[in-house]
């Protein structure tokens, strides 16, 4: 048996082998993610066979760290705040990507009618790319009632990954505003396990 702390147990390497005692939500999401796009750090390939499951999971992924991270109340300011402090995007492209998560997550659809503060009213568009080149997100068009963005699956899957990694930089150093409430949550995470071979 290996003892390790909530922030190894946390952030456990999803290429490791699942322990006998069960393991994190992140660790479970992180492996089968990896088992949809590849190694964590590969771009190579195809983007995935499976490109709406994987972006759910990326996009549930970041809601999850989202907990961890951030102290607003309510899922879309900590999911908005999450991305743009950790993956360091505008306010107006991390709102937007929030927009993404509930089109692809609640409507299972590439578009969704925003009911938050941001843009009320406005159906938010979506394209997805595997073509590396393009950035993270780009605003494609923009009428008064919809907008339509582009998102390239292999940068989200880049920002995913960095903000798995700042948040554990965080975690592991005194020194960040956000550490004690990070160590806070993460104390209070890593219990949930899940045991799967």
């Amino acid at each position: 048996m290996i003892i390790t702390g909530p922030i190894e147990s946390f952030f456990k390497n999803p290429i490791s082998e699942p322990s006998p005692e069960g393991d994190g939500v992140l660790f479970h999401l992180r492996r089968d993610l990896v088992m949809l796009y590849g190694a964590e750090h590969e771009h190579t390939g195809d983007a995935s066979p499976h490109p709406i499951l994987t972006l759910m999971g990326i996009l549930a992924g970041i809601d999850y760290l989202s907990k961890a991270y951030s102290d607003e109340q309510g899922s879309r300011k900590r999911f908005v705040e999450t991305i743009r402090d950790l993956c360091k995007i505008t306010e107006e492209d991390s709102q937007a990507i929030y927009q993404f998560r509930c089109a692809l997550i609640h409507s299972v659809a590439l578009s969704t009618i925003s009911d938050c503060d941001h843009r009320r009213g406005t159906r938010f568009n979506f394209e997805i790319t595997d073509d590396r080149s393009c950035p993270l997100i780009e605003k494609l068009s923009d009428h008064s009632s919809e907008v339509t963005y582009r998102i390239c699956f292999w940068k989200l899957k880049t920002a995913f990954i960095e903000a798995i990694e700042k948040l554990e930089k965080i975690a592991r150093d005194v020194r960040y505003t956000k550490n004690p409430h990070v160590i806070n949550m993460i104390g209070q995470m890593h219990s949930e396990k899940i045991l799967k071979k």
